[in-house]
This record gives structure tokens, sequence and C-alpha cells, in this order.
């Protein structure tokens, strides 16, 4: 009995070039001969000095963008890239590259069978097997039909017949487009944003030939319009080690998140290599892996940035004839919002920042949000020309909306919150009164927003100027690793037909740190009494106070009070031990230790 082992490899092959297709592994082919013609003018001077010949026949060339008539022209923002290597934009073949000719030389196979020329052959350096062969053409004039024989270095060939090249105005799959032109004759450009195009002709290989390097293509022109260009290819290189497929990352935490893997049937897999980045740029066969000789189809990524988005590829190593895959197609995870240690600043360019939320309604500062709509929104602060700020604007009665910070890391100690605010008319920049029961809060909280205390609130009392006015607080008292801020703005129940925005910018928060002015300054510091005091504490001197806070042994601020005040109501307080401190209106602070019997 004779067996046909020819029959048994094909399967074998096939389902290499399946699961290769997962992830291709797309090399240029460097020709050695078989341009003919230069039809892309380049540097400096005439058209006709760079050019030996047009693209279609009637006297129009590609257009490179270093070309300059003169010295002095001004340079071109179309053309076909100086370094000659196209970026393939077909969707199905991402990272698909070409290398063009050199563009003082040949750097063109023109066929015009109108000439008398009918075919041509382009020979590469560099022969290699492939799955695929990619061929970057155009047809002036009209379209072109050709015949693609590609030849093997064991003398075999594959001939592709009827392959249809688009005229290189309009055509569909087009690696690349709106590259321009040039007329020889007068030096005049044709600038144009869609036209001319370069085409991508796919070219599959057969099983049998998978392993066969590529030696030469040659080209038969089989129609009588048109003028065919050949300019390069590019290969699906063959492998008989696939890359991975990746799955979904699991169990993403703020720093760390679980990556797997399918290896295809038949993979002689012995490890894998694992690559991750913040950029979505590929590796290529000489990126370093971030993780070598993995075993197994999983593995946890550690160490990685709270809030931020990572890319990542493994590629398999192989105890086949090819030692290791090309690298997988890409996957991406998001890590999860962690608490940010400060120093830290949201402009609102960007809105509304990230982990932040706008989407929060309802409710109060001591139910928190219920609800999930929308009411603070993006603008440019006080409707000024300035990039950028969250804003709310307040009209009608019934809306209530929450702006949410992310978390911060306070443990350290020693910071301040910070931002710019301030009130205008919905449109405009002119001043305007708030309602008589409209409010906005600002709140922060130490367990990451389930209760809340009231640091600041403005009403009809203390409106906002429709100028940019600085908020500060100092956060000595706040030492959560969990902490949060938000900004709360309610309508109330009352309609007083006032239709205005109010403005947050720059939300920054930084170590509170004294400049050598305020050091050299002389300290004011708080009097306080009795002490102990029973319900009322009585302060000596606050003339030049600020705002005054008092806050319990855990952090917490059980009252603020603001203004040159005498004497605060502290008859609902527990006894026990509070830190009074006074804000002093030169930006100095002191703080004294009050009991409560």
């Amino acid at each position: 009995m004779t067996i046909n082992l020819f029959s048994r490899v094909i399967p074998v092959i096939a389902l290499f070039s399946a699961a290769t297709m997962m992830a291709q592994n797309f090399q240029t082919m460097p020709v050695s001969s078989g341009y003919t013609s230069d039809v892309i003018a380049n540097g400096v001077g005439s058209a006709m000095i760079s050019t030996t010949t047009d693209v279609d026949g009637v006297s129009y060339a590609f257009v490179s963008r270093d070309y300059q008539l003169t010295a002095s022209s001004t340079p071109l923002t179309y053309g076909l890239p100086i370094n000659g290597t196209i970026n393939s934009v077909v969707a199905s073949t991402p990272g698909l590259q070409f290398q063009l000719g050199d563009y003082f030389g040949n750097n063109s196979l023109r066929i015009n069978t109108v000439t008398g020329t009918d075919t041509g052959t382009m020979v590469f350096s560099t022969p290699v097997p492939a799955f695929k062969l990619y061929m970057l053409s155009t047809s002036g004039s009209g379209s072109s039909t050709v015949n693609v024989t590609v030849n093997f270095t064991d003398n075999t060939s594959q001939v592709f017949t009827g392959q249809s090249i688009s005229d290189w105005y309009g055509g569909s799959n087009f690696a690349i487009q709106g590259i321009g032109r040039i007329l020889r004759t007068t030096d005049a450009l044709g600038p144009n944003s869609t036209d001319p195009r370069l085409y991508q002709t796919a070219l599959n290989i057969d099983p049998a030939n998978q392993t066969k390097p590529i030696q030469s293509v040659t080209i038969t022109k089989t129609n009588s319009s048109g003028v065919m260009n050949v300019f390069a290819f590019s290969a699906d290189v063959y492998s008989d080690c696939a890359a991975p497929t990746l799955n979904a990352a699991t169990a993403v935490t703020s720093n760390s998140a679980q990556i797997s893997w399918t290896v295809p049937t038949g993979n002689q897999a012995v490890s894998h290599d694992i690559y991750y980045s913040t950029s979505a740029t590929p590796p290529t066969s000489a990126t370093a892996p971030n993780y070598s000789n993995v075993v197994g189809t999983s593995y946890t990524l550690g160490n990685l940035s709270p809030s931020t988005n990572y890319y990542y590829w493994v590629r398999t190593n192989c105890s086949g004839t090819t030692s290791k895959s090309v690298w997988s197609f890409s996957k991406s995870l998001t890590t999860l919002c962690g608490a940010v240690v400060p120093a830290y600043t949201n402009n609102f360019t960007s809105y509304p920042g990230n982990c932040w939320s706008n989407n929060l309604s309802g409710g109060d500062p001591d139910t928190g949000p219920t609800g999930n709509s929308v009411y603070w929104s993006q603008r440019n602060f006080l409707n000024g020309p300035s990039n950028g700020s969250a804003y709310m604007n307040l009209f009608g009665t019934s809306k209530t909306g929450w702006l949410k910070t992310m978390l911060f890391d306070l443990s350290a100690g020693g910071y301040k919150v910070k931002f710019d605010y301030g009130v205008t008319a919905y449109f405009g920049t002119a001043s305007s009164a708030m309602d008589s029961d409209d409010v906005v809060h600002f709140l922060v909280s130490n367990d990451g927003g389930t209760t809340w205390m009231i640091l600041q609130t403005w009403n009809a009392n203390n409106s906002p100027s429709n100028t940019s006015n600085e908020y500060t607080f100092d956060l000595a008292n706040f030492m959560s690793a969990n902490t949060v801020f938000a900004f709360y703005g309610s309508t109330g129940s009352v309609d007083d037909d006032l239709d205005y925005n109010f403005y947050v910018d720059n939300f920054t928060v930084e170590k509170d740190q004294l400049s050598t002015s305020e050091v050299n300054r002389q300290t004011k510091k708080a009097s306080v009494h009795p002490n102990p005091f029973k319900d009322i504490l009585y302060f000596s001197d606050t003339r030049e106070v600020k705002t005054a806070t008092v806050t319990d042994v855990s952090g917490r601020i059980v009252k603020t009070a603001d203004g040159s005040i005498k004497e605060l109501d502290l008859s609902r307080l527990n006894s026990g031990l509070y830190f009074v401190t006074l804000y002093f209106k030169d930006g100095s602070k002191s703080t004294v230790k009050a009991i409560k019997k």
C-alpha cells in the first residue's frame, strides 16, 4: 500500500494557516530588481528632473512630502511619506506596512500595453515563505487587469489571474489616499484630501506552497486600458508557531489584573512572553517583554497604576522549527479607580475628570445622592474665554445635583484643598444673586462617600461674585486614606425666577506649605474661654478671623462658622475633647484644644 505523505501534511499546514490568521506576522519584501520607472517627484527642483515618467500616461506623477520647486517653496502638507513607509489603512490588516523604492531611483514597475510593455518581474532580496502576499499598486488613466505569478525558490509558481487594479482616483480597498500629484510639464501641484490612491491586493498562498520561500513576482497586464504601477510587496510570513488568542482580563483591581490566553491546537508551546504598556503601539520582534518564559496560560499583572488604560500582548515560545510566534493581537484593560496621593489638580479640560462622577442627584448631605441624573456639566469658567470648568445651572425648582471627586489618600497629613469658584447669569458674564432657597455646599467624606460633612455653604446670604474667587481649606485634621470631596447644588422648592450658573475650576489638593513670608509673620493664636466649657464657647478676639471650625478627635467637623464671630453654641455636642481652629484673613491659622463638660 502506498501512503501519500503529502496529503497528510496539507491539513497540518492548513491548521497553522488558520491559526496564524489570528495574529499576522507582517514583513516587508525588499526588492532587489524589477523597478522600471521613477514616478515620484521629490527633493528640490522641477518634477522633470526627479522623475523619469508619469503614472497615468498624461504627464501626472506622484509627489513626496519633501518636494519643493525651489528651496524657498512652501513645504507640502500632503504627498507620499518622506521615508517611503506606507502604513496600510485597510481594517482587516492592522499593522501591515509597505516600503516604497528609493525616490531618487526607479520606484515603480510600470506596465503600459500602449507602448508595448505588458509584463515585468520584481525579485526579492530575501525570499520568505508566506501565508499571504500583499501587493501595493495603482492604475493611471483607467483600471488595469493583471495576472500575478508568484515564483518560489524551488522553481514552482502559483498564478492569480484576473486581478483588477482600480484607477488611482476613487477606487476602494486603498492602503493610502489623499497623497496628491504633480503635472511634470508645468510643476503644477494637485492637492487632494482623498486622491490619488494606492491599492492593496491580497494574494492567498495555497497551503501546499506556504512553506516555500517566495523568490519573485511576475506581473502580466491583460487589458489595453490603464497604466499599471506596482510599488511594493509585503508578506504575512509563514510560521509553525502560531500566536495565542487573548481572553478578556479578569480580577481587575486598582493595581492588578489577571490576563489569560488560548494556545492554538498543534502549537508546540513551551512558555510565553508578555508585554504590556500604556501605549497602543504594538511590540516588534526586538521588543523586550515585561515577563519572559511564563508557564501556563494565565498571569497576574501587578504594580499597575489606578484608573489607567493598559494594552497587552502575548507570544508563544515553541519547540518546533519556529522558536517564537509573533505577538498576538492586543487587548486592553482599565484598572479600577484607586485613592490618589496628592498633589493633584483637575482643571476640567477633560470632563468630569478621571474617576470623578457627575451622574449623581437627589438626596442631601445627610443621605448622600439617591439618583443618577446629570446636573453638573462643563462650560468655560464664568462664561469667559478660559478652557473648561465644572458648572451647575440653577434655575427653576426641584433640581439637586452632585459632582463627586475621585478618592484621595490623605494619610500622610498636612494637605489643603483649594479651587476657584464664581457665579454668573446663565448667558454672558453678568453677576447674579442666588435664589432665596438655593444652596451650593462643598462637602468632604472620610469614608469614601458613605457619610458627608459640609465644609462651606453658598446661598443668597453670601452669593459669590462674577469674578474668580479662591476657596482654600486646611485639611490638617483630615488624614483618611479614603477621602472624597463633592459639590452639592440644589434649587430648592421656591422659584425666584433667577437663571444663573455656579462654577468650579482648578480643583487642587496639595501639601499645605507655608511661604517664607508666612513663616516670618507674627503668629496669631486662638484664645477661647471658658475651658472647659458647658454650652457656649467664647473667643477673645476674632476681628481678623475668616473661618472657624470645630472637629472631634476623629477629625470629623462638627461645627463651622464664617466671619468675626464672638461665640459658638456647642450645646448639642457630647462631652469630650474638641479641636477649635481659627483661619485668619492673612492665611494663617491657629488650633486650640477645648473640653466640653
